[in-house]
Parts: structure tokens; C-alpha cells; sequence
């Protein structure tokens, strides 16, 4: 029994003293960061992503931001660190990193990685958005993130049409347009339901003239040759009503 009480009592000294050395640990961390090199900050950094503890790789990749602002490893880092925010999810302070790298470095040799991510990042940012169920304010949603990833994809493709990262690109700007044109089809058939037919027919020639070639068009066609029935204005349904049949013969009108 005295010798269950002494282990007990080992044990929970040990415990103690562990609890205890958590802080004291914490500092000489802090203090192993202030006395590494920037190659010792980068290697320790790559590490640490390669273990996906991102928080910790941002740590150290802000400290060489923050002491060693130039250089090819300052680069490199910017490179990983841009990534790491992406990893955790912090789009805002990598956007403001993709910018602020674009501004001192216009012409380096991953200005296409950092333009791609600026996409990557305004798109992931956008994603709850489409994923939400349209309700009643549709006309007041903002898309500014999706039609920002789409200029990011947009100068990537035409000033890097080689680069590695322009085929993703061109596929994302494919699901972009696409997005946008699904919108602004929710948005004319919110109109619709409540009597709001010029403003109905506005979006839906809008989606007609600007997203071409998107599975919204039809959509926006038939809707196009209903409300300008509904405001008795027969020559301008039957103009869209050709238009349809003439680039959908298979178009179910009771589709929509």
C-alpha cells in the first residue's frame, strides 16, 4: 500500500513539473527563433509544412519576411508562406502577401503562381457563397470575390499562356462563368415569380449577351420568350423563341 501511495505520488509530481515547464518550453522556442538564420528559419518552415502544422511554418516564415526582407531565400519564403495562409485558410493576409509581392517583383519567375493563387484564394473564399440555398435577397448578393478570381485566372492565362498553372485556369474560369451565369438566373427567376417582368427580362438578356455558351443560356431564353409575352410584346418572344430552337432544338420548355 505505502509503496502504491509513493508511485502515485512520483506520478503526480511528474505531472506537476511538466504542466509547469510548458511556458518556460514556449520561451525557449520564441528565443531558438530570434537566434536562427534565415536558413535555419526556411529549413525549420519547410518542416514544419511538410508536417501540415501551417500555424507554426507561418510563424517562422513571417519571421524572415519580417528580418530578411530580401534575397532569394526571402523569396522562396514568400512563395511558401503564400501557401501556408492558403492551408489555413487566412485569404485575406494572402492576398495582401500575393499584392504586395506582385508590386516589388512584377516580373519573377513565380509572378504565374502568385497570380494563380490570388484566384485559388478569391474563389475558396466564394464557395459557401453557392453552396447556400438562394433566398429572398438574391438581388443584393455580392460576387465581387468570384469575379476577382476570374480577372486573377484571366491575366495568368493571357500573360503565362505556357505556364503549368493555365490550364487550371482556364477550367476555373469555365466554373466561374458558370457560377455567375447560374446567379443571375436565380436572380431573373426571383423576378419572375413576383410579377417583376422587365427587370426578369433584363437579367435574363444579360446572362444571354454576356455568359454565351453557359448551361444557363436556354434557361435565360425561355425565360426571355415568357416575359415578353407576359408585357405583350409578341415580336420580341418570337425573336427569342427562333433563337432557342435555332441553338437548342432539344430544349424541353417545360424545363423551366
Amino acid at each position: 500500500m505505502q509503496k502504491f501511495i509513493l508511485v502515485s505520488l512520483a506520478s503526480f509530481l511528474l505531472a506537476l513539473a511538466g504542466c509547469s515547464s510548458t511556458p518556460e518550453k514556449e520561451e525557449i522556442e520564441e528565443t531558438k527563433l530570434e537566434v536562427m538564420d534565415a536558413q535555419q528559419l526556411f529549413d525549420r518552415a519547410k518542416g514544419s509544412l511538410r508536417a501540415g502544422n501551417y500555424t507554426r511554418a507561418i510563424e517562422m516564415l513571417e519571421e524572415i519576411d519580417t528580418r530578411y526582407p530580401f534575397g532569394s531565400i526571402s523569396e522562396q519564403a514568400k512563395m511558401d508562406l503564400l501557401y501556408a495562409y492558403f492551408k489555413k485558410a487566412d485569404y485575406e493576409a494572402g492576398q495582401a502577401l500575393a499584392d504586395r509581392f506582385l508590386r516589388q517583383h512584377p516580373q519573377h519567375d513565380n509572378a504565374d503562381y502568385v497570380y494563380y493563387m490570388k484566384g485559388v484564394m478569391h474563389f475558396e473564399s466564394e464557395v459557401g457563397f453557392f453552396k447556400e440555398t438562394f433566398q429572398a435577397d438574391l438581388e443584393t448578393r455580392d460576387t465581387t470575390n468570384l469575379e476577382a478570381a476570374f480577372d486573377n485566372f484571366k491575366s495568368l492565362v493571357e500573360v503565362y499562356p505556357e505556364s503549368k498553372y493555365a490550364p487550371d485556369a482556364r477550367k476555373r474560369m469555365i466554373q466561374i462563368r458558370n457560377l455567375l451565369a447560374e446567379n443571375q438566373l436565380h436572380i431573373a427567376q426571383y423576378y419572375m415569380e413576383r410579377d417583376i417582368y422587365i427587370a426578369a427580362a433584363n437579367r435574363a438578356k444579360y446572362i444571354v449577351e454576356n455568359y454565351p455558351q453557359t448551361p444557363a443560356v436556354p434557361y435565360a431564353l425561355d425565360m426571355l420568350i415568357k416575359a415578353y409575352n407576359i408585357l405583350e410584346l409578341p415580336e420580341l418572344s418570337e425573336e427569342y423563341r427562333k433563337v432557342l430552337l435555332l441553338n437548342y432544338p432539344d430544349y424541353d420548355f417545360a424545363d423551366l
